[in-house]
């Protein structure tokens, strides 16, 4: 009876590890690779703002749709990247987008790779947006040849901005939400806080080494904590101390390594990370065109 409880046990404990090594290999890697897409409410199309569809191919040929979206006002004071975060969409940034017309602002949306409507198979969490942003730099250049170029992303967004900000010099301002500093370090904090607090390296490891061969990137160049030690221009960096996907003090230690001289750092009291504006309410949204506008008027 004995021996038969033992093997039962073993083969439990067998097949536990084979379905937790099936996981780690084959099931994480492409959760971290492939967000869901999502579509939400175009307020371009309700509020009948004027604006135009555009789609751009890369150079590893994938395509991506985006949006131009116009000035309310005679003069144009700048042209503004606007990049969403993980499973989001380029609609989300629709009033924005809005808010900057009617203040004298082009703005330019986009699906990141992996998202929304634009193609390809897997997001890189800057590796290969960054190359992405340029793309949409060199069209906003043919358009606008003299425009000042700014960059505003949120969450994983602003990772993505950071790392353009650092690559490419064309971006004369940047403004970045809630974003994290370190790739590796943000994949083990979200394994950890799925897993009810329990946190295992080794798994987001192997799963991220795995993510990066599947996707073709490099995760250790994936370092917005670096990147910022590369940026001289005028960078706005917003955290909300309550929050709970990124930590607070990531925006805080990218706001102390960034190497720009012109910098502010908002910070946005028990706000988490998806409700920065309705908590932050008038005065977060002040403080941010406030800051735009030193940087274009």
């Amino acid at each position: 009876m004995k021996k038969r409880i033992y093997k039962i046990g073993l083969l439990l404990i067998v097949l536990i590890i084979a379905a937790l090594a099936f996981v780690v290999h084959n099931v994480l890697p492409y959760a971290l690779l492939q967000p869901q897409r999502v579509t939400t409410t175009n307020y371009l199309e309700t509020e009948k703002q004027n604006h135009t569809t555009l789609q751009l191919v890369t150079k590893d040929s994938i395509t991506l749709k985006g949006y131009h979206v116009k000035s309310n006002k005679d003069t144009i004071y700048g042209s503004i990247i606007l990049i969403h975060g993980i499973g989001g969409c380029k609609e989300h940034f629709t009033k924005l987008a809005i808010d900057l017309a009617n203040n004298g602002y082009d703005s330019w949306l986009f699906d990141n790779r992996a998202h929304g409507e634009s193609g390809g198979q897997y997001s890189t969490y800057g590796y290969h947006e960054k190359n992405d942003i340029s793309l949409i730099i060199d069209k906003i250049r043919e358009e606008q040849p003299t425009s000042k170029i700014g960059i505003w992303g949120n969450s994983l967004g602003g990772a993505i901005a950071l790392q353009a900000l650092e690559k490419d010099k064309r971006i004369a301002f940047g403004i970045i939400e809630s974003t994290f500093t370190d790739l590796t370090q943000i994949v083990y904090d979200y394994q950890k806080r799925f897993s009810f607090g329990i946190g295992v390296e080794w798994i987001c490891d192997i799963a991220l080494n795995k993510a990066s061969k599947i996707g073709a990137f490099n995760p250790e160049e994936v370092k917005p904590i670096q990147s910022v030690k590369n940026i001289s221009c005028p960078v706005l960096i917003a955290h909300g101390n309550a929050d709970n996907n990124i930590k607070f003090e990531y925006g805080k230690a990218l706001y102390a390594n960034l190497a720009a001289k012109d910098k502010l750092f908002v910070e946005v009291n028990n706000a988490d990370h998806y409700n920065m504006y309705a908590i932050g309410g008038e005065d977060y949204s002040a403080k941010l065109f406030k800051f735009l506008k030193q940087q274009t008027h």
